[in-house]
């Protein structure tokens, strides 16, 4: 996600300038090489005043000043005015004022303090190094800029912690980038790992993503990020939100855990699962535990739910194909499908059902070994049910009308059923009705009698989800039986099971 210039930069800079910090703040002697004029100061004993092109050496290291007080006992500086700290040929600090206690090994940077070198600029009002504690640190705003280009980074507090070589910069962290910005409320870099970790609310903005997290590491060396305690990425056409996530720049691969939700706008569909996988480029996209893709339409809207999903991208045909594992739930257009496994194939408009499926339209139970159906426009067209094909409607909890055969086809008018050809030992059982008034004017039907008729092939037409004519070929058998005679064997043909306790619930979103 962070191309150039990444945080940990800034961490380099910092080393080199607590690094001179702690130069001064040896065991070693300082050594006053220069000064215009030196005196006793005030008559102390051990107590030098040079005024006047200060200068003193450690090392490789000097410090320049316009004035200073230096106390040989107890080891300790005060430097004054257009303070300027050099090492080598690069590194080059400045100040107003400056303290350094030898007893306590502490150094003090008071007032327009300044660090530069070839790369990176620090300005900050005060700036203190602990030498015991191995700290550096300032406490009053600070700006950290690039030389080069137009990088910078301000935080009102920052620390540098030199034995473990870890950084802090806290409260109002913020850096800008040509290629990105970064708010965060605490930013840590542990340069022995080469890991950033952000504390606290952070937002990161790319030229074309947001990324937004409470807590998050990042691993600079392998390009990994792991986000947590609510994460979300927001990109054109696309957002993304997880509990936690891992994304590997890498190989563009990435993870989400624990409440994701993926929205993409282009195709106006929505993702959810407790477990994400998404690789390159989006070829696939792996849903695990408790999935669910919701695809919103103009007119309906599709609801899929499975255990497992798996979505595959033609990066050729540029079409999409899926597989639905285990718990498979779907509702599209008034149907309502059950099964264990499903698969669609957006280039063929085909969506397979198998393992008991179960599909209901209106009041109408369709069901078989499996299920074959035509779907396109977010529409079913036709369904092929095969082996054990079985359609059943509900007059009350005990009559049902009921059509079998060895395999039906069943086609379809905006998701409606319009009519159905059953296909070798079709059968049907229905019933006949009469309509009679209430006392109130209303129409009543009542159930008068039960037709069973079986036939080598049935086409059975309906019209508001209700059988309007029934067409038998090839010699059809049956009987007619009036309501007050049926018996209980007849109500039911061997192998009904209505199984209304399986159709899916509509999903509703918060």
């Amino acid at each position: 996600m962070i191309r150039k210039k990444p945080i940990w930069t800034w961490a380099l800079l910092l080393s080199v300038l607590f690094f001179t910090g702690k130069s001064i703040a040896q065991d070693k002697p300082l050594r006053l090489i220069f000064a215009e004029t030196v005196s006793d100061y005030k008559g102390q004993v051990n107590t030098t005043k040079a005024v006047g092109n200060v200068q003193f050496e450690y090392t490789n290291t000097r410090l320049f000043c316009d004035s200073a007080i230096f106390l040989r006992v107890p080891n300790l500086i005060y430097a004054y005015g257009h303070v300027q700290i050099n090492q080598g040929d690069t590194i080059n600090l400045f100040c107003d004022s400056l303290l350094y206690d030898g007893n306590t090994n502490i150094s003090k940077l008071r007032s327009n303090v300044r660090f530069r070198d070839n790369e990176y600029k620090l300005v900050t009002d005060s700036l203190d190094y602990n030498g015991n504690l191995s700290l550096g640190y300032y406490k009053n705003h600070a700006v950290i800029s690039s030389i080069r280009d137009d990088s910078k980074l301000t935080s009102v507090k920052g620390y540098y912690y030199s034995n473990t070589k870890t950084f802090f910069f806290k409260d109002s962290v913020h850096v800008a980038n040509p290629e990105y910005e970064l708010f965060s409320d605490t930013l840590e870099f542990r340069t022995l790992s080469s890991s950033a970790h952000f504390h606290g609310p952070t937002r990161i903005l790319l030229d074309s993503s947001e990324v937004n997290c409470n807590r998050g590491v990042y691993w600079t060396d392998q390009k990994l990020i792991h986000l947590w305690n609510g994460a979300s990425i927001l990109e054109k056409g696309r957002s993304f939100y997880a509990d936690s996530l891992i994304f590997n720049q890498a190989t563009d691969e990435g993870e989400g855990f624990c409440a994701v939700r993926m929205y993409d706008s282009t195709e106006n569909v929505l993702f959810l699962a407790d477990y994400l996988f998404k690789a390159p480029d989006n070829v696939k996209l792996t849903l695990l535990d408790n999935a669910h893709v919701i695809q919103f339409g103009e007119k309906d809207t599709l609801f899929l739910s499975a255990d497992t999903i798996y979505s595959f991208r033609d990066t050729v045909t540029e079409q999409s194909s899926a597989i639905a594992i285990h718990a498979v739930e779907l509702i599209n257009a008034g149907i309502f499908v059950a099964c264990d496994s499903a698969y669609f194939s957006e280039r063929d408009s085909i969506l397979k059902l198998h393992q008991a499926p179960v599909m209901w339209s209106q009041n109408s139970q369709i069901s078989g070994d499996s299920i074959l159906a035509t779907y396109y426009n977010n529409e079913f067209h036709r369904l092929l049910v095969y082996e054990n094909a079985f359609i059943a409607s509900e007059h009350d909890s005990i009559h049902y009308d009921q059509i079998r055969g060895k395999m039906m086809t069943a086609f379809m008018d905006s998701s409606k059923i319009q009519r159905i050809f059953i296909e070798t030992n079709a059968q049907t059982l229905y019933y006949v009705s009469e309509t009679t008034k209430d006392t109130t004017g209303a129409d009543v039907k009542n159930l008068s009698g039960l037709n069973q008729i079986d036939c080598v092939n049935i086409v059975v037409y309906f019209s508001n989800s209700a059988i309007q004519n029934i067409s038998f070929n090839e010699k059809p058998t049956g009987t007619y039986t009036p309501f007050e005679d049926i018996a209980e064997k007849q109500l039911f043909f061997k192998g009904f099971l209505w199984q209304i306790d399986r159709k899916p619930k509509p999903i509703f979103l918060e």
